[in-house]
């Protein structure tokens, strides 16, 4: 008994210590989207999601790290969606907000990939019940994340980077799609489901300029609780 008592322990730690070591290819990508440590760009946005039909929004997007985003809008209010867009680093935002287990090889669109199950860490909030990500083991840069929502629509979201002054990492476009996505009805307690698309593409980066922390502090709320302002 006690030499499977040893033999089970022996495991169990051997486990743990193989899942407290660092992946290296998660540990190359992070490495090599560190070198920008703050930027600035435009963005264009074209949706057709359930609340949002826009074309052609024109929004500038202020990104500092470690996870600070501010987005202004050009011309009047800027409205984006909340969950699947993974704005300013996309691996810094899922890093902070998921913890990673190895699913082995796979393809995304001819790439091969290492894909990766997203699970929420405790203190975070996420209304996807299953969460995919999948790393381009080649460049060490993230393709896509999947998930399907505890209501059961589809999302996918589509990364598409290029280097800067020959090291920077940084997103040129990101495409998401929903399938499936429910939504309130037209009559009371009514919910219907619908697929759309959101497509953003950045433009015009400024890299590593020393953006100011003052930036993406939020202006206090004026009396009776609104905040003006086209920022988000």
């Amino acid at each position: 008994m006690r030499r499977l008592s040893v033999a089970a322990l022996t495991l169990v730690l051997a486990a743990a210590g193989a899942a407290a070591r660092p992946d290296p290819l998660i540990e190359r990508m992070r490495a090599q989207l560190s070198t920008v440590r703050d930027y600035r760009c435009d963005v264009r946005l074209d949706a057709s999601l359930p609340g949002l039909s826009v074309s052609n929004m024109r929004l500038t997007l202020y990104y500092k790290r470690p996870g600070k985003v501010h987005i202004a809008a050009k011309e009047g209010f800027g409205i984006l969606p909340r969950e699947g867009l993974f704005l300013g680093d996309p691996v810094d935002e899922v890093l902070q907000r998921f913890e990673l287990t190895p699913l082995g090889d796979a393809r995304w669109d001819g790439i091969r990939c290492a894909k990766y199950a997203l699970r929420p860490r405790q203190d975070i909030v996420s209304p996807m019940g299953s969460l995919r990500l999948y790393v381009d083991r080649e460049r060490a840069l993230p393709v896509a994340i999947t998930g399907r929502g505890q209501d059961g629509g589809e999302l996918q979201t589509v990364f598409e980077y290029r280097r800067f002054e020959g090291r920077h990492w940084l997103p040129v476009r990101t495409t998401l799609r929903v399938k499936g996505l429910a939504h309130p009805g037209s009559r009371p307690g009514e919910k219907s489901r619908t697929d759309g698309t959101a497509t953003l593409t950045f433009t015009n980066h400024a890299i590593n300029t020393g953006l100011p922390d003052s930036l993406f502090q939020r202006p206090p709320a004026p009396a009776g609780g609104k905040r003006r302002g086209s920022g988000i």
